[in-house]
C-alpha cells in the first residue's frame, strides 16, 4: 500500500478547528427547541425538494404538501445519522491513531479528535429534532433503510483488495465532507422553514466548512504516500462515491411518496418529471466543483482511465 521509501507528509499543518472550542456546535450552540412562533412553518424546505413543486403534488393540496416536505425532512435526518454514526465516524477513529498507515501529523490527528465529536453530535441533534417533529406533527417517522449511499460504499469496498478497503472508506469520507451541500446552505436560507430546522441546519453547515477544510488536508497528505498500484485502483472510487452522494436517493424518494398516499404510477410520474436525470447530474456536478477541484489538484484526475470513468459517469465532459 505504502511506498517503501515515504517522505514525512504534512509538514506545516495548520489546523483549521484552531477555534474548535468556541466555535464549534456542540461546544457553543444551545439545543434547538420548537416554540408557538414555529406553528404554521414547513419542517423541510420546497425549494430544494423538486418533487414537492410537481402538480401532481400541488393538487393534493397544502397538507398533503407538508407530509411530503415533513417526509423528507426525517429521510435527509436518517441520512446524516447513518452518515455520521457508520462511515464518517470509524474513520476518524482510525485517523486519530494513524491507523491506516500514512505518516500524519500529530495536530491532524487530534482534529480528528475533535470533529469525531462534531459528528456524533450531528448523529444527536439529527435524532433530536426528528422526536421533536413527530410529536408537533403526529407523523410517525417511518423505519429507517439504508441509504443508497452506504450500499454503494459497501459494493466499492468489495471491488477492490482487501487491504484497500479501510481506504476505500477514507476515499468516500473525503467526498462526502468536501462536496458543497445545496441542502445545509438552502435551508438555513429559507424562511418558510421552522426555525429550529434552519438553526440546526446552520449549525451543521459551519461545522461542515472546517470539516471540508481538514479533509482536503487529509486527502493532499494521504494520496501522495500511497504507492503508484493503490492509486490507480482507488481513482476511479471518487467518481462512484460522487454520484452516490448527490444523485437522488429514488428508493427513498419512491417510500416517501408512498408514505405521502401516491400510488405507484404516481410516483413514478412525479419522480420522472420533477428530476430529470440531465437536470440532477448538471446539479450533481455543480455541488461536486470543490471536490473536482481538490482532485485535479491531487493529480487523481490526471490517471487517463480515471478520466474517462468520470467522463462516463458524466461528472466531465469527454473534450475537458
Amino acid at each position: 500500500m505504502l511506498p517503501e521509501s515515504t517522505v514525512h507528509q504534512g509538514r506545516g499543518y495548520i489546523s483549521p478547528l484552531e477555534h474548535w472550542d468556541t466555535r464549534s456546535a456542540v461546544r457553543s450552540k444551545p439545543r434547538r427547541l420548537f416554540e408557538e412562533r414555529d406553528a404554521g412553518r414547513s419542517f423541510f424546505s420546497a425549494a430544494i425538494t423538486p418533487v414537492a413543486s410537481h402538480p401532481l403534488v400541488l393538487s393534493r393540496g397544502k397538507d398533503l404538501g407538508d407530509r411530503l416536505l415533513t417526509l423528507r425532512l426525517y429521510s435527509y435526518l436518517d441520512f446524516t445519522t447513518v452518515l455520521e454514526q457508520h462511515i464518517v465516524n470509524p474513520v476518524l477513529l482510525r485517523l486519530t491513531r494513524d491507523a491506516f498507515g500514512f505518516a500524519l501529523p500529530d495536530d491532524m490527528k487530534f482534529d480528528a479528535h475533535r470533529i469525531y465529536c462534531d459528528e456524533a453530535y450531528h448523529a444527536h441533534f439529527s435524532v433530536d429534532i426528528k422526536r421533536q417533529v413527530s410529536v408537533c406533527t403526529s407523523i410517525v417517522p417511518p423505519a429507517a433503510t439504508d441509504p443508497e449511499f452506504a450500499q454503494a460504499i459497501r459494493k466499492a469496498q468489495q471491488s477492490v483488495p482487501r487491504d484497500l478497503r479501510a481506504l476505500a472508506e477514507l476515499c468516500a469520507v473525503v467526498v462526502s465532507e468536501t462536496l458543497i451541500s445545496g441542502t445545509l446552505s438552502g435551508v438555513p436560507a429559507d424562511p418558510t422553514v421552522a426555525g429550529p430546522i434552519r438553526d440546526m441546519f446552520a449549525d451543521h453547515a459551519a461545522d461542515e466548512r472546517t470539516h471540508h477544510a481538514y479533509f482536503t488536508r487529509v486527502l493532499e497528505t494521504a494520496w501522495p504516500q500511497l504507492d503508484r498500484s493503490s492509486q490507480e485502483t482507488l481513482s476511479p472510487l471518487f467518481g462512484d462515491f460522487i454520484t452516490a452522494f448527490l444523485m437522488p436517493d429514488l428508493r427513498a424518494q419512491r417510500q416517501m411518496l408512498r408514505l405521502a398516499d401516491f400510488k405507484d404510477q404516481e410516483i413514478e410520474q412525479i419522480i420522472y418529471e420533477a428530476q430529470p436525470f440531465n437536470q440532477s447530474l448538471a446539479d450533481a456536478r455543480h455541488a461536486a466543483r470543490s471536490t473536482m477541484r481538490l482532485l485535479e489538484r491531487t493529480g487523481i484526475l490526471q490517471n487517463t482511465r480515471t478520466r474517462d470513468y468520470f467522463a462516463q459517469l458524466g461528472l466531465i465532459s469527454d473534450v475537458e
